[in-house]
């Protein structure tokens, strides 16, 4: 069987190649009870980078395991006022092995086992079993016994008086016999115990849900802040700037940029010079544009053929042509 110290050693030794948040979320959820959203904000920004991390260390786990100390009873005396159990006996349990504890019927074992089922924690059936106090007696008084028992090796006394609540440590002790059987043989139960070490792992599950979820949430608010010439580029993705668009994060040096965005001086003779001819009516510098370039072409067809008229081929035929006068009707 594997201790809550040794587990806990476990998850330490585990949590050395986690990321620094985690380290810390294990930290607080050794040492605290609960989490406040601040500090599920505080391990959001760790987890981007923007915050230092305090890892989980061994002398954290040394604060949790002091308040999960071991708790085991040593022995019940001084009963009073319980069935017919005698005052002046007294129940010795043992830590180590097994107390058995045996005797008649009417002997005074199951009154040493309500007391403790009072004292103690223990799940019952329906109808909760009651201490009675000696019916011999001539002026019964209220149940009591002084209950000893020790944490850690440090022995403790709780005087004990039905009504009146025990002390809280003793809640940590189980106690369990026929009666209490039926409910766990008979009856459909949750899980009436979870080790701490399982508890601090869940725990970290779902502080890595909260966190996935808060930075989705920020990515979402990124997203919706981009400007629309970022998220949809209008430059070719082929071209230099496209090719930077797309691989645009927060590593890019700053020169990279400057160096795409800053425009050469024929590039600004350009620029100029597109910018003029766009400054008035598009529509109607293209009209314009394409009666010209019709007009260009009309001349360049007559030179054509004026050329062709006086090409040398041309003044030959001419020459044949009238040495054959027959050619022509003469």
């Amino acid at each position: 069987m594997t201790t809550e110290a040794e587990a806990f050693a476990n998850i330490l030794a585990w949590s050395v190649d986690s990321p620094g948040w985690q380290r810390d979320a294990l930290r607080r959820l050794v040492t605290q009870d609960t989490l406040e959203s601040t500090e599920i904000d505080e391990l959001t920004s760790i987890c981007k980078g923007d915050s230092p991390a305090i890892p989980l260390e061994a002398e954290h786990l040394r604060v949790s395991n002091r308040e999960q100390e071991e708790v085991y009873l040593r022995q019940v005396h001084g009963v009073r006022h319980v069935n017919a159990l005698a005052s002046d006996q007294r129940l010795t349990l043992h830590r180590v092995g097994l107390t058995i504890i045996y005797g008649d019927n009417g002997s005074g074992k199951s009154g040493y086992a309500r007391i403790l089922k009072k004292v103690c924690r223990a799940r019952m059936p329906g109808r909760i079993e009651e201490i009675v106090p000696d019916i011999y007696e001539a002026a019964p008084g209220t149940p009591s016994a002084t209950i000893e028992y020790a944490i850690s090796g440090q022995n403790r006394t709780c005087a004990w008086q039905l009504g009146q609540a025990a002390d809280s440590a003793l809640s940590g002790i189980s106690v369990f016999d026929s009666r209490t059987a039926n409910v766990h043989v008979d009856d459909t139960n949750d899980v009436a115990y979870t080790p701490v070490p399982l508890k601090l792992l869940a725990g970290l599950a779902q502080l890595c849900k909260s966190v996935n979820d808060k930075l989705a949430a920020e990515v979402v608010q990124i997203k919706a802040q981009t400007p629309e010439a970022i998220r949809v580029p209008a430059c070719s993705r082929d071209t230099e700037v496209g090719k930077l668009m797309d691989r645009l994060a927060a590593n890019i040096a700053p020169e990279t940029v400057d160096a795409l965005a800053t425009l050469t001086q024929a590039e600004q003779d350009r620029l100029a010079q597109l910018t003029s001819d766009l400054a008035g009516d598009p529509a109607r510098a293209a009209r314009q544009l394409v009666a010209l370039k019709t007009k260009v072409e009309g001349h360049g067809a007559r030179l054509d053929r004026l050329f062709t008229s006086i090409s040398d081929d041309a003044a030959n035929l001419a020459g044949t042509m009238e040495e054959r006068p027959g050619i022509f009707g003469i």
